[in-house]
């Protein structure tokens, strides 16, 4: 029983949880009682996103040893993931009155106080003292980083993330969210930033390639930068065409500019961008097909305004903004993968 044991928690931290399950299963059946058995169900279930078969193994771990720090630590897990804020904390609190010197209780006391969003100096408190006690461990820097955060306090976050990857530099949660701080802005002409919260977003997968909030972000971040480029085309060509009808020149440099500028803005983005998130973004304009399409008729018109005789400059540039506002609104929208 204790092989099988073993070999679910080695399963588990390798992320495969179902098989986790599957050896626990007639560990349980033989022994209901098995407190570690138990607690490593409740944690494998949770990783299964099933917070309520959680809790029926935690409350019989702590029914079986009420006083055991594990099995506290578990059932506190389990309240937090089901929203039940009051009693994650108190139950988190008694394990760390049970082991004091504990990192883990401690860590485990600044999440419940960190999800339920109202003590979080007690939880910087808690995360410090996690840090105090196991200053080599990356996990508790994330979560004094995610406390930081909550406090609105982003320059310490990042240090602490900073931190987390000099002990673990493959650490994919400490890789996303010091890329979100890069990605989640709106300076439309932060590129150089974006690109980094991208390649890092890049550096995330590749440390774990089942990060899908790593992934989801990625794709909202190249969004972005189209986006804006599309905004940009959009006000040039809107603003050529509304002096098309005074200035003949001025209208005609307004569609080169049109044409050009986001020209230069994609390129300065894409060229901060490694070969591989290039790859990633070609990939992502491939599912954009419709979008890519309106963007050159786009370009086409902005060309044939800059050369067109006056009276054609109207009409020109009226369908190129237009034109240019489906590319913004196509952009936008999340394609359905292929």
């Amino acid at each position: 029983m204790l092989r099988q044991v073993a070999m679910a928690r080695m399963q588990l931290q390798r992320g495969e949880a179902a098989g986790a399950a599957e050896l626990l299963g007639p560990v349980l059946a033989a022994e209901p009682d098995n407190v570690g058995a138990l607690v490593l169900m409740t944690h494998v279930q949770l990783a299964l996103r099933k917070p309520e078969l959680a809790l029926e193994t935690a409350e019989r771990a702590v029914r079986n040893a009420p006083e055991s720090p594990e099995s506290l630590t578990a059932l506190s897990r389990v309240q937090t993931a089901l929203h039940r804020h009051e009693p994650a904390i108190e139950t988190a609190r008694a394990a760390v009155l049970r082991e004091p010197e504990n990192p883990y209780r401690h860590n485990r006391l600044a999440w419940a106080l960190l999800e339920e969003g109202v003590r979080l100096i007690d939880a910087e408190h808690a995360a410090r003292e996690a840090i105090r006690l196991d200053p080599g461990e990356a996990d508790f820097r994330i979560t004094y980083a995610m406390v930081m955060k909550a406090l609105q306090l982003p320059d310490r976050a990042r240090q602490a993330l900073r931190d987390a990857l000099e002990r673990e530099p493959d650490n994919a949660i400490a890789r996303h969210e010091l890329a979100a701080f890069d990605v989640v802005h709106r300076n439309p002409f932060a590129l150089s930033r974006l690109a980094r919260g991208a390649a890092g977003l890049a550096g995330a997968l590749r440390a774990d390639p089942s990060q899908e909030a790593s992934r989801s972000l990625l794709d909202a971040a190249l969004r972005q930068f189209l986006v804006y480029t599309a905004i940009i085309l959009v006000v040039l060509a809107y603003l050529g065409w509304q002096v098309a009808d005074d200035s003949a020149a001025g209208a005609r440099v307004l569609a080169a500019a049109a044409a050009l500028v986001p020209a230069a803005y994609a390129g300065y983005f894409v060229a901060r961008l490694d070969r591989g998130l290039r790859a990633y973004l070609k990939d992502v304009l491939s599912r954009r097909r419709i979008a890519g399409l309106t963007t050159a008729v786009t370009l086409l018109l902005l060309l044939a305004a800059t050369v067109a005789p006056a009276e054609w400059l109207t009409e020109l540039l009226a369908a190129a903004t237009i034109a240019g506002f489906a590319v913004r609104l196509l952009t936008a929208v999340v394609p359905r993968a292929v």
